[in-house]
This record gives C-alpha cells, structure tokens and sequence, in this order.
C-alpha cells in the first residue's frame, strides 16, 4: 500500500509538471505560427499547416514524463526549485519527442497516436480532401518524413536560441543530440530485431536499454541536471538510476501494448499483434507454450485483418503460458534496480521531494493500469 501511496503522489507530481510545461508549448508554436517560412503565401500556407498541426499533435493529452524528468533533474541538483533554463530545456525535449513519435508511427504502421490520428492518416486524409493527383498514403507518408524533421530541428532550435549561458548552452545541446543519436541506432535495431523475426531475450533488453531507457529516463535526467550544474559524477549516478528504470518502463509498455485500455494509452491493444512486433511477451509465449498453444498463436501474431475474438485469444495464451507473469517480473526486478540507487542520491545531499519523485516515478511507470 505504501508503494502505491508514492506511485500516486508521483503521478500527481507528473500531472503537475504537464501543466507548468503545456503553456511553454503554446507559447513557442504561437511565436512559430507568426513567421512561417515561405518565398510565395502558397508556401506559408503549407508552413502553417505544418505548425498546426504539430503544435495541435505535441498538445495531445500525454504524460510529459521527459519534460517532466528534465525539471525534476535540474531541481535535484538545484534544491528548491527548478531554473528557468530548465523550462527550455523540457520543450527541447517534447518538441523532440513528437519528431520521433511521428516517425515512429509511419515505421509501426499506426494509425492512431494518443486517441487522434498520426502525421501520414491526418495527411492522407487531407490529400483525399483537397487534392486529386498522386497517391494519398504516399503524400501522407512523405508529409510525415518532413514534418518529423522539422519538428527534431525545432525541438533543438529552442536550445540554440536560448539565453543559457553559451558554454553551458553548447555542453547541454551537444548531450541532447548525443542522446537523440544514440535513439536512432536504438531505432535502427528495434527494426532489424523485427526482420530477425526471433530474437534472442538479451537482444529485447539490450534494445530497452539503447533505446528507451537512455531516451525517456537518462536523456532527460541529465539535461536538466546539467542545466543546474551536474558534474560528471551526478550524471553516472543518474545513469545508474535512468538505464534500469528504462528498461522497467518498457518492459510495462509492451504489457499495455497487448493489455492496455485504448482510451487510456491512445492506441489500439491489437496493434503490436498486427505488426508482428517481437517483444518479450511473444518471445516468451512461444517458449513456454504448449505445441497447440504455438500453432494457434503463430496463426494470429502478424495477422493484418485480427479480429477481436483472435486478439483476446492471443492474450489468453500470453497470460496462460506464464509469459505475462515473467515480464511483470523482470520488469519489477529493473524497477528495483532503479530503486538501489536512491540511497546514494540522499547521501549526497540531494533536493529530498526530487528524489521522492524518481523512486515514486519507477512504481508509478511498473503500476500502470492495465
């Protein structure tokens, strides 16, 4: 009970976080809507509806959990509160992060993102409105590529423009893009794992590591620590805390991906059966399982046309062969891994409520509701 005493209270924190960073948000796609690029007002136009439609998708109801870490990182070191510098750095990081939402949804061929449709349906759909030459998914596609990329780079102009002092400025920018590059390798193997078709279990936890766990936990962590001062020292130590919690945030993920309430996480609970997307969940089905039990699953997993009797039944198999119970455990023993950390940030001295929202942040993200 404890436990979810502080994963609630850290949820509250996260809400609270969301709202102070939202209007920042606002505030730049406003300033971006007033010079929108163009020689002729055909191109502004476009430009336009680009900003509009990024500033309406980054506006999407969502966690703000790497805002979110971006503050509270630079408030453990700062104490009391965080600076104002900490405030650009969390837009950075979310204006970033629907870059790589928008690319991520064209390479998992979803449809939805947070209950609304993604970048290429909401352009293919405009295509099929408003134009009558070309094909409409191609133009959707090829929408998204470039509107991705200008959203990664505006997420970084934010920094670049800054008033953060110029050498603080360059150290905190050269981090971010080390981060975001090292995402894209992580990204570069998840799609390799996918044409593998069976990987190994280390392989799934090495590509939460590369990949989410330095993404939405050690990125964040330590822009925002930077931006208080953080020595070299600190970041290690957030590290050892970010890795872990990653790896438990994602092994959660994928458990909701197959079990999660749409209208909680803003996208369908059939979506990875679909797409054939090889996580541990599956991994571990087929290897617990009966012979029967992977027959009928090999027929359902990458099924484009599931239905909702076979995707419930691909649950049951899931669940029943023992491979949902071993995910929750692994994903719990990360979590506590994360958690062994937390003394070594109270000896050193560290803002007390900031270290209470990380440990309760890693109950919070292993207690999601399924």
């Amino acid at each position: 009970m404890e436990d979810i005493a502080k994963a609630k209270k850290a949820q509250t924190k996260l809400n609270n976080y969301a709202q102070e960073i939202n209007p920042h948000i606002r505030q730049f796609f406003a300033r971006e809507l007033k010079r929108p690029f163009g020689v002729s007002s055909s191109e502004q136009q476009i430009s336009r509806e680009i900003l509009t439609h990024l500033k309406e998708y980054c506006l999407r109801p969502g966690k703000r959990l790497r805002g979110a870490l971006v503050l509270a990182g630079n408030q453990l070191i700062n104490g009391d509160n965080y600076t104002k510098d900490a405030i650009t750095g969390a837009i950075s990081v979310e204006i970033i992060h629907t870059s790589l939402l928008i690319h991520d949804d064209i390479m998992d061929l979803d449809d939805t993102r947070r209950g609304k449709p993604t970048t290429h349906k909401y352009f293919s759909k405009m295509h099929e409105e408003q134009y009558n030459f070309g094909d409409k998914d191609h133009y959707g596609e090829s929408m998204a590529i470039q509107i991705g990329d200008i959203a990664l780079l505006l997420g970084f102009n934010v920094l670049a423009e800054s008033t953060i002092e110029p050498k603080l400025r360059l150290q905190v920018l050269n981090r971010l893009l080390r981060g975001i590059i090292h995402t894209g390798y992580g990204q570069a193997f998840d799609v390799t794992l996918g044409a593998i078709g069976n990987p190994q279990e280390q392989d799934l936890v090495d590509l939460h590591a590369a990949k989410t766990a330095i993404y939405t936990y050690e990125n964040p962590l330590h822009i925002g620590a930077l931006l208080a001062g953080a020595q070299k020292n600190d970041l290690s130590l957030l590290s050892q805390y970010a890795i872990p919690a990653g790896i438990a945030f994602q092994l959660q993920d994928d458990i909701l991906g197959l079990y999660g309430n749409p209208e909680k996480t803003g996208k369908a609970a059939d979506s990875d059966l679909k797409q054939k997307k090889p996580t541990l969940l599956i991994k571990k089905a087929f290897e617990f399982g009966g012979d029967d039990q992977k027959r009928h699953l090999k027929k359902i997993w990458g099924k484009t046309n599931l239905t909702s009797n076979e995707a419930n039944e691909a649950r049951e198999i899931v669940e029943s062969t023992g491979s949902l119970a071993y995910s929750q455990k692994l994903s719990l023993e990360y979590a506590e891994k994360a958690l062994s950390t937390i003394p070594k940030m109270k000896a050193k001295g560290w803002d007390p409520d900031s270290i209470e929202f990380l440990l309760g942040i890693v109950l919070y993200t292993v207690n999601r509701e399924l």
